[in-house]
């Protein structure tokens, strides 16, 4: 069967070229056709640069097979690259027509990171984190080169390369600032993803670069490389390492080359290190911990990690660490979706310059700048353009370019009151200058919960857990966080429990009309909420939900209050506030943190909550005749 020559982006052909072989050739598992597929890739690059037709002739006339002309060419071509063990696995019929397709495009006069991303399209369906691999989208690498900013001529190291996104961009600021290039060092255990780079290095720096595919944890191996070859004493490391629970490092001996690799202990004076091994490391801890040791004195370093890294009460020791070792200077707040479709993991940056080792330890008073992104680019399905043909809003580019002058009020510098708690948003002072400009169109003051509670206007309850064996066994709602819509509680029959049990909890949770229900665990809807009333008050709350009651001495009504918890800033307030451990967020004990405008507003806002409370209270009463109308349901 012949293909069709392609048109389109690079992503689209090598996507289209990737499902004709795995439906048409002799090959069904991804990787094996991924391997081969980057091997057909780095010969179409070759036959570009260098006279080869005569031997892709040979090949493409049947006259020899891949494993007898293409494997030589790159073996001689990338020497120690790829070697003779490296054979084709896909018939040659599926080859030459992979070569025919890919023969129109141009890998010379193509922007490198054009071919770099449509390479990680062609990767990203096999890469699910198994092997806690995810692609950093473009927008992410172009903003941490341009804030690190590398000199001319310095040495930058990715330890977890991938396809060499960091240090192909890199190269192309410098192209693009005028600046001779300087020296790169990639690693990588993935040999398929090392074999790119290799390639695409080969385009942007010929000649100034080394990719290793080896395991970048090995440290004594690393510290014996010559000095051409070593990623040891780093001007710059940047990089997005591998991370996750599911790929814990276990091998002692590469556990036992680093400090993290250790037990820690942590008191009121700091976290020391004692000499008993641990079991096991998250590969993200011994990462950065590598990345320090990488670095030359006063080298930069930008790196992504998980949120659970900035906050986790368990890491205390990894900050300690990195106060004796240096400076954090900057920090970014990734948006939720960043990584995503390919992993729902939170992640933020963290920019750090290594130092001699300090031993003032004047954590609490150290100020660090801080950005909050919003959005990246794209959705929670990676599509980069809306409905409309609009793209998605991008602010790691508007974070780039504000870095140098800071005009724009996207950093802020603030300061660290919990030297082991640095998730980034929760400094951002941009949220304080929002919450302080809707205050004041409310003729009011900023007013935080714990106030409100120690002024007796509010109580705060928590929700419960009842089993799921509970469930279906009468009519009395259980309000889930998936039952919170539009400010109201969507009633779910098939959770609908009995009477026994409502009254098992009712005297605990202590439900009435005018009750607020605001979601503080889960994963996506933290600070949405509803109102109870009349015809729905009768339930019980789960324990991922709090119970805001007004006391009688409240001095507003508390459809004011749900109005100003719906309010953008609010809600920006309230994201900065919760916590995400892996993939699910919790507000915890911060709910008393959360600021509002004082509810007891009056003026502009008053007709436009006046419409909110009628608008709500109408599809309430609707909602209820609604209600009383529905028949049994039918089950199929």
């Amino acid at each position: 069967m012949q293909i069709e020559i392609a048109h389109g982006s690079h992503s689209e052909i090598f996507k289209k070229l990737y499902y004709h072989l795995y439906s048409n050739s002799n090959a069904s598992r991804a990787e094996r056709i991924t391997s081969d597929l980057s091997k057909i890739i780095l010969f179409a690059i070759l036959c570009e640069r260098y006279n080869l037709q005569q031997e892709l002739e040979r090949f493409l006339n049947n006259k020899a097979s891949a494993n007898q002309v293409i494997l030589p060419l790159l073996i001689k071509y990338y020497p120690g690259v790829i070697e003779e063990h490296d054979l084709f696995g896909l018939d040659d019929k599926s080859i030459r027509e992979g070569i025919n397709y890919l023969s129109h495009l141009s890998f010379k006069d193509s922007p490198s990171h054009s071919i770099g991303d449509a390479f990680q399209a062609l990767m990203g369906p096999r890469l699910r984190g198994d092997k806690g691999q995810f692609f950093t989208p473009k927008s992410l690498v172009r903003a941490m080169v341009r804030i690190i900013a590398p000199n001319s001529g310095v040495k930058v190291v990715d330890p977890a390369c991938g396809t060499g996104g960091f240090l192909t961009e890199t190269a192309v600021f410098w192209s693009e600032s005028g600046q001779a290039k300087g020296r790169f060092v990639g690693l990588d255990k993935d040999r398929d993803l090392s074999l790119f780079a290799n390639a695409l290095l080969q385009v942007v720096a010929p000649d100034s670069f080394i990719i290793h595919n080896t395991n970048s944890l090995n440290l004594s191996y690393l510290e014996s490389l010559p000095d051409f070859e070593s990623p040891m004493n780093a001007d710059v490391v940047l990089t997005n390492p591998p991370f996750g629970a599911k790929i814990p490092i276990n091998d002692l001996s590469i556990l036992q080359q680093f400090e993290f690799g250790y037990i820690w202990e942590g008191s009121d004076k700091g976290w020391k290190k004692t000499e008993r091994l641990r079991s096991t490391q998250d590969p993200q801890i011994l990462f950065i911990e590598l990345c320090v040791k990488l670095l030359k004195e006063n080298g930069l370093m930008g790196i992504i990690l998980p949120e659970g890294v900035f906050g986790n009460t368990n890491s205390g020791y990894v900050w300690d660490y990195l106060y004796q070792n240096g400076q954090i200077y900057a920090l970014i707040d990734c948006p939720r979706t960043t990584f995503q479709p390919s992993t729902d993991i939170k992640t933020n940056v963290l920019f750090f310059k290594k130092t001699k080792k300090n031993t003032n330890r004047e954590l609490a008073t150290q100020k660090i700048w801080i950005s909050v992104a919003m959005n990246c680019g794209h959705d929670r399905r990676g599509r980069e353009t809306k409905g409309n043909g609009q793209p998605f809003p991008d602010d790691f580019a508007l974070i780039a370019s504000d870095w140098i002058t800071k005009e724009s009020h996207i950093w802020s510098e603030s300061q660290i009151t919990n030297p082991y708690y640095l998730v980034p948003r929760y400094y951002d002072k941009v949220t304080d200058t929002l919450l302080e400009e809707q205050a004041k169109d409310f003729g009011g003051k900023l007013i935080t919960f714990r106030e409100m509670v120690k002024m007796e206007w509010i109580k705060i309850n928590k929700g419960h857990e009842i089993g799921s064996e509970a469930y279906g066994t009468g009519d009395i709602p259980f309000v889930r966080t998936s039952d919170i819509n539009n400010f109201e509680v969507s009633i779910d029959p098939t959770n609908s429990v009995s009477e026994e049990i409502y009254e098992k909890y009712r005297s605990v949770q202590f439900l009435k009309p005018g009750d607020i229900l605001m979601v503080v665990d889960g994963r996506y809807k933290i600070g949405r909420c509803a109102i109870l009333n009349e015809w729905n008050y009768r339930c019980i709350v789960q324990s991922h939900l709090r119970i805001i009651s007004l006391t009688n001495k409240a001095p507003f009504e508390p459809m004011a209050l749900l109005y100003v918890l719906s309010l953008p800033s609010v809600q920006r307030e309230i994201r900065r506030l919760v916590f995400i451990q892996s993939t699910l967020g919790s507000l915890g004990k911060r709910i008393q943190e959360v600021k509002v405008p004082n509810p007891s507003f009056h003026g502009q806002w008053e007709e436009a909550f006046q419409h909110f409370a009628y608008i709500l209270e109408k599809r309430s009463e609707l909602l209820s005749k609604l209600t009383q109308m529905h028949g049994s349901e039918v089950e199929l």
